[in-house]
């Protein structure tokens, strides 16, 4: 929440609308003269199932197998089984290409494996009714009407495996090393009439090295975009390695969608300013070990115009490209680590972000994100670059565009971890739309913002915690609505804000909810169905505060993070509230429980400690900040 001199001195004047009780709310032990009681002491024994580290977590490459791999395919669609192995259960004609520094060896057979021709006979090219062969050098050229098996091994350091089929086929990797100076090493062209779909297989046990040349010599009306190009679909298995190291493109692009099958293990280096995987039509990961690094102007790690979709295995995006400005389109392209124009849907595995340069991003998505499981970690560094509505601003977890209202984040369960440090505007989780959590772990630790939504934002079940070191932890440009889940938004000092939705609607109707900052929004009491404290309080760094009942049952609790030592607003709402009841603010007490980022919202138990002042919940909405700035809105360009 930016604001300029004229907002935060209009704010200081504005008092919170609604009519809810912000009488003096403190009694017995309060400091009531200064309106604000002292928290300090105490410690927790609580069983924490937050994440402890990070501040500090980091993201590296790691190709270590994943063992116990298990995969989630839909049957029924066959483009993403390899149907063509089911369906040849007697097997296929093979090609087998074998290469050898400036030249390549083949060997074609029957489905019996009996030899029907080979290169050393029938010299630089061979014909029949299902295949033509042409070679030039390591250079090998096939165009074939029947479903093949083609195996490729070998090295060179100036060749190709080039392809155009009428039927699917299969590419087995078999011990391979190839280079091609002049394009893509491996080229899947479309047949006359022909299906694209490829199935490269990555033998098991065996090592395989492919990259293509710094300038690309492509036929005309063909196209060629990475190392590996297909036309088609590529689905990826077999449990080898495959290391992709570009030298003018991307990795692996298709004109169609790739799929990854569980016990792929792939390292991909695209050249400088291109992609990790492109694809036009979806990218589906369904398992196996993948790591990107990408370098340069505005690369991607993945990248497509359609779906992206995790469900499986372990996949890890390293980049460093920086930012650059567009003089044509008049605006800055990103590096992002994930770029989708259409929608990112995580079910499952691991995806593993990290964005070092100015400018850069973690996950992209144009329309909506969704998480329904698995875990997703992103770490920006960027600094924003620019200074206008067109900056390029470093973000953990983006959606939508600067186009249109477009940009939904759902979060039904997984785990959510984003850490962005690069200074103003480096958000955590930001949505241009709405963001809605239903479950899962959501954390987010950001210089700016640690989650913002555009126009609304919905809490109904989960633990969310939003930490900003300079801005609001948790905030809406338009409503929010909490109606379960264990919510934590850490603000900075005054005037933003733990929780901040300006002066829009403001409702909690259950959970365990703690905001701490400069200030705070206040919650609606017409719409609220549980009640709500606001208050300032002096609090000392790591001490421990808990609000008791006037039976000294444990309302709810919580630890004082470590940046807190003065005075500071709070905002507090759990279960256990009534109003009408007088509640106790213990300072010093040891408490255990259950924890989520220091807040105890379950098992709790208190021993120890003193009261530092009471307070009766008078109303649904009771007492108010002295700093609140009563939710004045930033002035900043979404």
């Amino acid at each position: 929440m930016k604001k300029n001199l004229f907002i935060i001195a209009a704010a200081m004047i504005i008092t919170s609308c609604g009519s809810d009780d912000f009488s003096n709310i403190y009694s017995g032990t309060g400091n009531s003269s200064s309106g604000s009681g002292s928290i300090s002491g105490g410690s927790t024994n609580a069983t924490e199932i937050g994440t402890t580290d990070i501040t500090s977590m980091d993201i590296s490459t790691d190709a270590t197998a994943l063992t116990n791999e298990s995969e989630v395919t839909d049957a029924s669609n066959e483009d993403f089984v390899e149907n063509l192995l089911a369906e040849e259960t007697d097997g296929l004609k093979t090609l087998t290409i074998t290469y050898n520094g400036t030249s390549v060896a083949w060997t074609y057979c029957k489905k019996s494996g009996a030899v029907i021709a080979e290169s050393s006979t029938a010299g630089d090219s061979y014909s029949d009714e299902d295949i033509t062969i042409a070679k030039s050098g390591a250079h090998i050229t096939v165009n074939a009407a029947k479903k093949m098996d083609y195996i490729l091994q070998g090295s060179t350091s100036d060749g190709n495996f080039k392809i155009y089929s009428e039927k699917k086929f299969i590419i087995d990797l078999n011990g391979v090393t190839m280079t091609n100076k002049s394009g893509a090493a491996i080229n899947i062209q479309k047949g006359t009439d022909g299906d694209k779909r490829c199935y490269l297989r990555v033998a098991d046990g065996t090592k395989n090295v492919l990259s293509d040349g710094s300038s690309y010599v492509t036929a005309d009306g063909e196209d060629e975009k990475g190392v590996i190009f297909s036309e088609g679909q590529i689905l990826v298995s077999g449990t080898g390695t495959l290391t992709i190291a570009a030298n003018g493109k991307n990795g692996i692009a298709s004109d169609d969608y790739v799929y990854m099958h569980k016990g792929t293990n792939i390292s991909i280096t695209p050249a400088a300013g291109y992609d990790g995987i492109k694809a036009n039509d979806g990218i589906y990961i369904a398992g196996g070990v993948h790591n990107i690094t990408c370098s340069g102007n505005a690369p991607k790690g993945l990248n497509c115009d359609s779906l992206i979709q995790v469900s499986g295995g372990r996949t890890t995006i390293i980049n460093s490209g920086v930012a650059v400005y567009d003089s044509t389109e008049k605006d800055y392209s990103q590096p992002s680590c994930v770029k989708c124009d259409s929608a990112v849907v995580v079910t499952g595995g691991e995806l593993l972000c990290k964005s070092t340069g100015n400018g850069g991003k973690g996950i992209r998505a144009a329309l909506t994100y969704l998480q329904n499981g698995g875990t997703v970690k992103i770490i920006t560094k960027g600094s924003t670059v620019g200074s206008n509505s067109s900056d390029a601003e470093s973000k953990g977890l983006h959606a939508g565009s600067k186009s249109t209202s477009t940009g939904d984040i759902t979060i039904n369960g997984g785990n959510l971890i984003v850490r962005c440090t690069g200074g103003e505007g480096s958000e955590g989780i930001e949505s241009k739309n709405s963001i809605t959590i239903n479950g899962g772990m959501v954390e987010s630790y950001c210089y700016d913002d640690a989650i913002n939504a555009a126009k609304k934002l919905t809490i109904n079940g989960g633990y969310v915690y939003g930490y900003a070191t300079n801005n609001d932890g948790i905030d809406s440009n338009g409503t929010i609505t909490i109606n379960g889940g264990v919510v934590f938004g850490s603000g900075a000092s005054a005037p933003e804000e733990g929780l901040d939705c300006d002066q829009n609607t403001f409702a909690i109707t259950g959970g365990v909810v703690v905001g701490i900052g400069g200030a705070t929004s206040t919650p609606t009491s017409s719409v609220c169905k549980q009640p709500v404290v606001i208050t300032s309080a002096s609090l000392s760094a790591n001490s421990v505060l808990a609000l008791t009942n006037s039976s000294g049952t444990c309302i709810m609790a919580f630890k004082v993070p470590s940046r807190y030592n003065g005075t500071y607003t709070l905002l507090l709402s759990a279960p256990g509230l009534a109003t009408g009841s007088t509640y106790n603010f213990v300072s010093g007490a040891t408490v255990s429980g259950n924890s989520f980022q220091g807040v105890c919202y379950s098992g709790i138990s208190i021993s120890g400690g003193s009261t530092s002042w009471s307070y009766t919940q008078s109303s649904m909405v009771t007492g108010s900040s002295t700093n609140s700035m009563g939710g004045m809105p930033g002035n900043r360009p979404f």
